[in-house]
């Protein structure tokens, strides 16, 4: 994805949409995704972390859900 294709996809969000990027692990891949995603502040994260999580790894309903815009590349679902 380029700068272009990545401003694009952006441009089509409310300007206060937080952008995540994936955590954890080392190295940078090209990006292969920009999706919408339900995530929530991890008040108890560890160093190794991210400092958000998807809304769904909790039991209960959690408070605070807020739509984010995640980029994923090519190794996302690995990490």
């Amino acid at each position: 994805m380029t700068a272009d294709e990545l401003i694009a996809r952006l441009r089509v969000l409310p300007p206060d949409t937080p952008v995540l990027v994936e955590g954890y692990e080392n190295g940078f891949d090209e990006i292969v995704e920009l999706k919408g995603q339900d995530v929530v502040r991890y008040r108890h994260a560890q160093p190794w972390d991210g400092q958000y999580q998807p809304s769904e790894r909790f039991e209960q309903p959690a408070t605070g859900i807020m739509q984010a815009a995640v980029i994923l590349g090519r190794r996302g679902p690995l990490r």
